[in-house]
């Protein structure tokens, strides 16, 4: 079954998006070439839509203006994997661009005259049905971006629209130009043999190979899995794999990413994510499993995760990676 995934778009974008049924989101080095950091919030912007397939289910959160509030939009579904295309969107088109380079192809399952008040949203996230969905994130406040939800938030989503109209328009047609799809310009550079210059980079190719079902003797029979999970404190969970059982979870695993060296630093966040998760969304510790996944660890991390199983906490799994620069692959093995 598919993922759900929401872009951000504003009333020009979505115009210009639904004229073709191409949604994209925003390039920082575009938008902010004079930043040093404008590089590697490109790579987190490309994470942002990596793993998206053929098939998994789309809706917009089309921004407010004066002539409506902030709103959903849907329902969609993707028709390609992501690419890049730093052409407009069609001939004409003002306002997807070189800026907004980063697409996805998609056709319209339910072509939905009424949208969903954001407002609807919030009523439900305060009711703890609705987690992982944010307005905005870190540097994509105020421009297009991508977000993920759980398959059941997805569900939910759909289960609103689909009660807010009782007659639906004829799905939309789109007429897509011819599209320069090349794959998407992910920085491979390495610092050392096997080791990835950066950490949005790692986190874009598991995504990639979670969408192609890899791994699964590393992390078990997934179903989902969410990048940039929002915790209260405004900090984010790189990555959330999930298991479900119907439509309940059944477990959930935390993956705190690192691109070279994994320190107490990130093993302490680890540990908040895992205690947040446990107190907030797990109907008890069991469900909920922690891993650091890096080049290599500190030693003081080992002496620590060694500790924790001693005294029968619940384990920390250390995983190792190595990106073979040959055959563009990622290696995953236990560290212990």
């Amino acid at each position: 079954m598919g993922k759900y995934r929401i872009f951000i778009v504003d009333d020009n974008t979505w115009e210009e998006h639904l004229k073709v049924g191409v949604a994209a989101i925003n390039d920082p080095v575009f938008t902010h070439p004079n930043n040093r950091n404008a590089n590697s919030s490109r790579q987190s912007a490309m994470a942002e839509i990596s793993g998206i397939r053929a098939e998994d289910i789309l809706f917009f959160n089309r921004m407010g203006s004066a002539s409506h509030p902030p709103e959903i939009l849907g329902l969609y579904k993707a028709k390609s994997s992501p690419y890049f295309d730093n052409q407009p969107l069609y001939p004409g088109a003002r306002h997807v661009k070189d800026n907004l380079p980063f697409r996805v192809e998609f056709d319209c399952l339910l072509n939905c005259p009424n949208p969903i008040n954001i407002d609807e949203i919030w009523a439900l996230k305060e009711e703890g049905k609705i987690w992982t969905i944010q307005q905005s994130r870190g540097d994509a406040v105020g421009v297009h971006a991508c977000i993920g939800i759980t398959r059941m938030e997805g569900k939910l989503l759909e289960k609103l629209l689909k009660t807010n109209n009782i007659v639906f328009n004829s799905p939309a047609n789109f007429t897509r130009a011819q599209i320069n799809k090349t794959p998407l310009p992910l920085d491979l550079r390495t610092d050392r043999k096997g080791n990835l210059h950066y950490e949005a980079v790692l986190l874009a190719l598991l995504l990639e190979d979670f969408a192609n079902g890899k791994h699964r003797d590393i992390f078990g029979d997934y179903d989902d899995f969410v990048p940039f999970v929002p915790m209260s404190s405004r900090k984010e969970i790189d990555i959330l794999l999930l298991k479900y059982d119907e439509d309940d979870i059944l477990w959930y695993q935390i993956l705190e990413l690192k691109a070279d060296s994994f320190t107490m630093l990130e093993l302490q966040r680890l540990i908040d994510y895992e205690k947040w998760l446990s107190r907030t969304r797990a109907k008890n510790a069991l469900q909920v499993y922690s891993i650091a996944l890096a080049f290599n660890f500190d030693d003081q991390v080992k002496r620590f995760v060694r500790g924790r199983q001693q005294y029968k906490d619940r384990p920390i799994r250390l995983i190792k990676y190595s990106w073979d620069s040959n055959t563009f692959s990622l290696t995953l093995s236990e560290e212990f």
